[in-house]
């Protein structure tokens, strides 16, 4: 192992410019947080530490938000489809439309490797029942299967 002495006067000045960036980073990060330079939009005496995705009403306090939610209605939830402004449109914007974008995509891909919806749109049955019905002039239209009102349906056609 080695060893090193440093001298004490090297210590000191270490102390202080870490003291000076911490004050820094502070000072920093003072700067970069906007929301709390507002007051709670509901109790008006604290500063604000959240901010509805829906409405951008500020909060403080999840007892806040409650209140909020239940004073305004409001859901809570982000519209994901509103209309931003190219003033307003900034990289969050930008990151969050690419996230929808994703989340679509793999929704359409789920839904093309789920066995449900692979499943044959018609039935022997209900294929024989179109193929009557053609024939006295009766146009027949199927749910797909996987709805609930295609399972209820329970129509038939006896074919004596």
């Amino acid at each position: 192992m080695c060893s090193v002495k440093v001298p004490a006067t090297d210590i000191m000045s270490t102390m202080d410019s870490q003291v000076e960036n911490g004050d820094k980073e502070e000072e920093l990060k003072a700067s970069k947080r906007k929301i709390s330079l507002c007051k709670c939009g509901v109790c008006g005496s604290e500063e604000a530490k959240y901010r509805c995705p829906a409405c951008l009403a500020h909060s403080c306090s999840l007892l806040c938000v409650k209140k909020h939610k239940q004073d305004s209605g409001c859901n809570g939830i982000r519209n994901k489809s509103a209309f931003v402004t190219l003033s307003h449109f900034d990289e969050m914007t930008l990151l969050n439309d690419y996230r929808l974008l994703e989340d679509t995509g793999r929704f359409a891909d789920g839904a093309t490797r789920d066995k449900l919806i692979q499943t044959p749109r018609s039935t022997l049955k209900a294929k024989k029942l179109a193929a009557h019905a053609r024939k006295v002039n009766i146009t027949l239209r199927f749910l797909p299967i996987t709805f609930t009102k295609s399972k209820e349906n329970s129509t038939f056609f006896i074919t004596k």
